[in-house]
């Protein structure tokens, strides 16, 4: 569950090596003028999900009150250890949470943004760019599962319709 300092900033969770993995990406961009540069990929984003959450969400097909989802990015780095081709994950950079509580926001969706070392972030503003974009473009219930193969196949058809996946998997 989420917790809170006075003042309603969200306290970084202390288990965030024990969530989830929903899915990950390389150089995604959320704008049509990103051109994807194989030289230069940019950041890896990966996407965790609360455990507690994620197995309701699991058995009941719904997101519960307090979800919380976790975005993380790390620098791509080359030429590490063994490697002598591709990217690898690097150092991370930033990280925000997505807290699902219809009770602290009108659309049921809060963004907290931290810094690597941040303990605690306050809310983005309502009516951001995150939620707005979150809302209108992710396939289900104003998440992106679209791009979480981990849990993509609990999805309804339906749902993911609207946001067109390259690799479909079983549905419900």
């Amino acid at each position: 569950m989420a917790q809170f300092a006075p003042g309603g900033k969200l306290r970084r969770p202390a288990d965030l090596d024990q969530w989830v993995f929903l899915g990950a990406s390389l150089g995604m961009g959320y704008n049509n003028s990103a051109k994807f540069n194989p030289n230069s990929p940019g950041e890896f984003q990966v996407v965790l999900m609360e455990p507690k959450a994620y197995r309701r969400f699991v058995a009941e097909g719904e997101y519960p009150d307090g979800s919380m989802f976790l975005l993380s990015f790390y620098e791509t780095q080359q030429q590490v250890s063994i490697s002598r081709s591709g990217f690898v994950q690097g150092d991370l950079s930033n990280f925000e949470i997505h807290l699902i509580d219809r009770r602290r926001s009108p659309d049921g969706r809060v963004f907290y943004p931290f810094s690597k070392k941040d303990t605690q972030a306050a809310a983005l503003p309502a009516g951001n760019e995150c939620v707005t974009c979150h809302v209108r473009h992710g396939a289900y219930d104003g998440t992106f599962t679209q791009f979480y193969p981990a849990i993509r196949h609990l999805i309804p058809e339906k749902s993911l319709r609207k946001a067109p996946v390259a690799t479909p998997g079983r549905r419900r």
